[in-house]
């Protein structure tokens, strides 16, 4: 069996990137080379500003080269949940917002010609407990009457057409949404970023961060980047270097098992249109095809150890729903981190200090945390955002947030226990 993800076997071929040594002037530094700090760099160099992206392993090495490939509509909270917290008129438009950042991607794929699979199948949303028929009834509902969505339910013959398992009995499928290589399109962002004039540094850890009445400089092991803004892009890997963001973001653990390859009728068989897969368990079970006929099925673990535990969970887990695949080894293992804040929604802001940040994606990071690159571009160069939502949201730290692992470890065992109970 392999730890290293398939992701990482499968990727594009990638750049060498030097470590940082020396002293260099910049506009703006970003700390983390994922999705939000590449896209920063990208869309402040479109802007004329210059950048220097610091990270502390290589492009995409987190969540950004780690998840599960899916390109979402919407955040953690449904859409009614939003609309019942701000009102329909502003969930519409975090609705569209959303969508903007799915084709923002699909945007900066084509136009950099980014080999990374990009596949449009849409989603489903599956349960196999009674109790969900009336909320994913209600969630089409809404979704199309409200949000202008062409969400379908689906029950009995309509839901075998979908997926080739006896395990759900109820769904909703939704056409929008992106299966995607996500280590590819990390690489690729960070050449479109180097393309416009930015610098990327790998293995370059950011080990502290000086201001001054004129400017900031972030220090590392072996020299200093002297910069009039700072961003920190590191989400479910912050740190004490941003002592207010890391209180606030919890990171939760995710993991990820892929078949050996099946074989194109096999695959095919088991998600007949290639959709992206989720269930409604609180802690998240996802699945799909991989471009090259694996079976990719993840959740979200909550705790950090225990790995080898959960992979043989998420297999057994994986066997449930497609029995088929009993005859067929797990050749990748995986996992990684997400950030979850105390709202479960995307932020972004600045903190006392004057570091900028976005974080708290929840699991719907490909997209949005590629907006969240192009709203802090748009920010620091003083332009008007589409909407200041995510910046009214202050960081709030987590009760007991210096006891990490115990809170992690307690949510683990309460979502468990709702899901079995549930």
């Amino acid at each position: 069996m392999n730890t290293l993800s398939l992701w990482a076997a499968t990727a594009n071929p990638p750049k060498a990137r030097q470590s940082f040594e020396g002293e260099y002037d910049t506009d703006v530094v970003i700390i983390g080379a994922g999705f939000t700090g590449l896209s920063a760099a990208y869309h402040l160099q479109k802007k004329g500003l210059r950048t220097i992206v610091v990270e502390q392993e290589t492009v995409g090495w987190g969540a950004s080269g780690r998840n599960g490939g899916m390109i979402l509509p919407g955040y953690k909270p449904t859409m009614d949940e939003l609309a019942k917290k701000y009102g329909v008129d502003e969930a519409k438009q975090l609705n569209q917002i959303a969508l903007d950042g799915m084709e923002l991607v699909k945007e900066i794929v084509t136009t950099h010609h980014i080999e990374c699979s990009l596949d449009y199948g849409g989603y489903l949303l599956l349960s196999n407990k009674k109790r969900f028929k009336s909320l994913l009834k209600d969630e089409h509902e809404s979704l199309n009457s409200q949000f202008g969505s062409d969400t379908r339910y689906l029950e009995g013959d309509e839901l075998k057409q979908e997926i080739s398992s006896s395990f759900f009995s109820y769904g909703l499928v939704d056409p929008h949404g992106y299966s995607f290589h996500p280590l590819n399109y990390s690489l690729g962002l960070a050449d479109a970023a180097e393309s416009l004039g930015a610098r990327i540094f790998e293995k370059t850890k950011a080990v502290a961060i000086q201001w001054t009445p004129q400017n900031v400089t972030v220090l590392t092991a072996k020299g200093r980047v002297i910069a009039k803004e700072v961003i920190a892009a590191t989400d479910g890997y912050s740190s004490h270097l941003t002592k207010e963001l890391d209180r606030a973001v919890i990171p939760i653990a995710s993991y990820q098992v892929a078949t050996e390859c099946l074989g194109d009728e096999l695959a095919e068989s088991l998600i007949p249109n290639n959709r992206m897969v989720f269930g409604t368990s609180n802690l998240i079970n996802y699945f799909r095809r991989s471009p090259d006929g694996r079976i990719v099925y993840g959740g979200s673990g909550i705790r950090h150890n225990g790995c080898e535990k959960y992979y043989r969970e998420l297999h057994q887990m994986m066997l449930s729903v497609f029995p088929q695949l009993t005859p067929y080894k797990v050749e990748y293992t995986w996992g990684g981190l997400i950030g979850v804040t105390m709202d479960m929604f995307p932020m972004i802001g600045r903190m006392k200090d004057g570091v900028y940040y976005a974080t708290g994606y929840c699991g719907h990071g490909a997209s949005l945390a590629t907006l969240m690159g192009q709203l802090l571009a748009q920010w620091i160069a003083g332009e008007e955002r589409v909407s200041r939502r995510f910046e009214s949201l202050p960081l709030k730290a987590f009760p007991f947030s210096s006891q990490k692992s115990m809170l992690i470890n307690l949510a683990n065992c309460y979502y468990r226990l709702m899901d079995a109970i549930g």
